[in-house]
């Protein structure tokens, strides 16, 4: 066990003389700082005695000073965090340190005391209890009173500094009891003091005040972490072996040598593999040190760079900004179409040929199953790196593409930056191709809104050509009803008069709502071209209505007062009411009856379109009634008349309700402003004055 005691200690030594040095390069001056550099060169000197005292054996009090010495500047460090002691001269005169000195004093007297008179060893045991009970419970009032983000800076520095006072508070216990230490414990002391160094020297690092200016080399760390690991394995190695010669027996010698030499061909076939290696760099340099990019800064300067361009090409305007923020010399964006291979969508100073575009096709598989950066470099010196990738790397090389960057949209691959390298740098490391990953999935979300906006507006296009052409259908539609009734008539009443001045009436108004028709067309308006209003009197042009609508079953009665005048267009007016009759009508038998009934309440005229149909339900009126294209007539409607209807009363001041019960009808009520009448002329410049 003493030989595992002086490696134990030897670490512990080996250990803390590199945090001191470290600590000693950081030349820090706060007290902290300070404070810290001196009780890593206490404990490497504590260290140092302790192994010394097992090779030689002289007495342990010597070993005890230095304990005590160590204890103190514990006691003060935590003291100077506490307190916040800007100087050694504050922390000194601050009244709790008075009091922790004073006990010291009493105790290293009863200590002493106790040694000289009585060769008693109890009073020594007790006072080291006190020594490393006092900065126990200082550290709890540090962790405890921490801020949330304070205590991530200080717990390494808690756990590291009370594990190894804890350990020694039960060693000194146990020797209290028994007024003696317990030397397996005492040996395994230096172990834990060795491995309790990296929870202070993080701490160190991360509380401003102790080491702002800490720098330690990455590949420093790096080899010194691979140390430890092959240290702490040959450990294990070595109790492993001792335990087969305790139990074996004779054979027990050649077998610890044989599980030796094995652990030992194993841990050189792991330190010299390069996978292991790269996984314990990425690892160290991910939790030990800040990260090379500012990725807040970053992702404002790729925002104000695709501002700034003024390109109106989306590709190019993302190759553009990539290659600012990366300072690259060419950028060209490959977008996966439809039968699976890369289209270029912008070139730039990167031109591709035949051959090349022939390596990226081949690369779509690869970068769907790894979704892995290739650098091109990287995979001429390390082609095991890049497993189960063919690649011509020569044909791309030619033409200036160094570095592949895969983007993905919703976990599915869309395309690929192909790039030069970006300036000042050699082959990429973790840092780079994270800090990729972020640019290229920001501007891999970025075309991909802008291709939907795009591909959205021509959607909202092709919704407006649609929505105008059905509007003129119906226009249309009707027009075809009115010169149908015409044909269906003219049999009987070829010989009326009467019926062939309705005939010119009808035709002359088909022809004028054609012509609407066809100046709509012409602008690519979907709106309706709106007539200039006029004064309309309710009761003829209700008559003139019905009288049309009669030629259907079943009939329309009228009961509307006369001299009831509204501002409307009058053609449109007409074709609304005209609809809304029709659709009372289909919805009833042919020997029921259609009411149009006509009232004037104040100022407004309440028009009702009653029926005693098959009736709609409250769902169908409240989600589709109103709804355009929605029709319970299949091909036969187009489903906008009742839409089109309110949309007209709405313009013109006016509210359209409907109240409907299924088997029992549906009543439509209409409510519009009345004006009074009035002559109405025009000026020699065609403009509506009233007389």
């Amino acid at each position: 066990m003493e030989l595992l005691g002086l490696i134990g200690y030897g670490l512990s030594c080996l250990a803390y003389l590199i945090f001191f040095l470290l600590l000693l390069a950081s030349r820090q001056q706060s007290l902290s700082g300070t404070l810290t550099r001196v009780l890593g060169a206490v404990l490497c000197i504590s260290s140092l005695i302790s192994c010394w005292q097992l090779y030689q054996g002289f007495s342990l009090l010597y070993v005890l000073y230095f304990e005590a010495l160590k204890n103190v500047l514990v006691t003060l460090l935590i003291l100077g965090v506490k307190l916040r002691s800007a100087s050694l001269k504050e922390l000194l005169s601050h009244r709790e340190t008075h009091q922790y000195l004073m006990a010291i004093i009493v105790l290293v007297t009863i200590s002493v005391f106790s040694i000289i008179t009585r060769q008693n060893f109890v009073w020594v045991f007790i006072g080291f209890m006190a020594l490393n009970l006092w900065p126990l419970v200082l550290l709890e009032q540090v962790f405890r009173n921490a801020q949330k983000r304070a205590r991530w800076a200080v717990w390494p520095f808690v756990f590291g500094l009370g594990s190894m006072l804890v350990f020694d508070f039960v060693i000194f216990a146990q020797g209290a009891l028994i007024n003696q230490l317990d030397f397996n414990f005492w040996y395994l002391r230096g172990f834990l003091s060795a491995a309790m160094m990296p929870f202070i020297l993080l701490s160190s690092k991360r509380i401003k005040n102790w080491s702002s200016d800490l720098f330690i080399s990455r590949d420093v760390v790096f080899y010194s972490s691979i140390l430890v690991l092959s240290g702490i394995y040959l450990l294990l190695l070595a109790f492993t072996g001792y335990v087969i010669r305790f139990l074996e027996g004779q054979w027990s010698e050649l077998l610890s040598i044989a599980f030796m030499c094995l652990g030992i061909l194993v841990l050189f076939a792991v330190l010299l593999t390069q996978n292991f290696r790269n996984r314990i760099r990425v690892f160290i340099s991910k939790h030990f040190f800040a990260n090379r990019y500012d990725y807040r800064l970053e992702w404002l300067n790729l925002i104000a760079a695709i501002e700034r361009s003024n390109s109106q090409d989306i590709y190019e305007s993302a190759c553009n900004a990539l290659s600012e923020v990366l300072q690259l010399d060419g950028c060209i964006y490959l977008q996966l179409n439809n039968v699976n291979r890369l289209e270029i969508m912008n070139f730039g100073q990167l031109k591709p040929d035949a051959s090349a575009l022939a390596q990226l096709d081949g690369l779509v598989s690869y970068f769907q199953s790894q979704n892995w950066i290739i650098d091109l470099a990287e995979l001429q010196s390390s082609p095991d790196i890049y497993k189960d990738l063919q690649l011509d790397e020569a044909a791309l090389l030619n033409d200036n593409i160094e570095i592949l960057v895969p983007v993905f949209f919703q976990q599915q691959l869309t395309g690929v930056f192909a790039m030069t390298r970006p300036a000042n740098k050699g082959l990429l490391n973790w840092e780079d191709r994270d800090f990729l990953f972020a640019l290229t999935k920001q501007l891999g979300n970025y075309l991909s809104l802008q291709e939907t906006q795009k591909q959205l507006a021509q959607t909202q296009q092709f919704a407006v050509f649609h929505r105008m052409s059905a509007f003129v259908l119906h226009d249309l539609k009707n027009i075809q009803a009115q010169l149908s009734l015409i044909n269906a008539n003219a049999e009987h009443h070829k010989d009326n008069p009467e019926f062939i001045e309705d005939v010119f009436a009808t035709v002359d108004s088909a022809s004028m709502r054609l012509q609407k028709v066809v100046r709509q067309l012409a602008t690519k308006s979907m709106e309706k071209i709106k007539e200039p209003k006029q004064q309309v009197e309710i009761k003829s042009l209700l008559e003139a209505t019905i009288t049309l609508a009669n030629m259907h079953q079943p009939k329309v009665t009228l009961d509307c007062p006369s001299g009831l005048y509204v501002y409307a267009d009058k053609e449109r007016f007409a074709g609304v009411m005209m609809h809304l009759i029709e659709n009372a009508q289909q919805a009833s038998n042919p020997e029921e009856q259609v009411q149009l009934i006509g009232i004037k309440q104040e100022n407004r005229l309440i028009l009702s379109i009653r029926d005693t149909g098959c009736g709609m339900t409250q769902s169908f009126i409240r989600d589709k009634l109103f709804t355009p294209f929605s029709t319970t007539k299949g091909n036969a409607g187009m489903g906008i008349g009742v839409y089109e209807a309110r949309q007209f009363f709405e313009e013109n001041s006016g509210l359209m309700s409907v109240h409907s019960e299924v088997g029992k009808g549906t009543t439509f009520t209409i409510e519009m402003s009345l004006s009074e009448y009035q002559e109405i002329g025009y000026n020699n410049h065609g403009k509506i004055i009233n007389c």
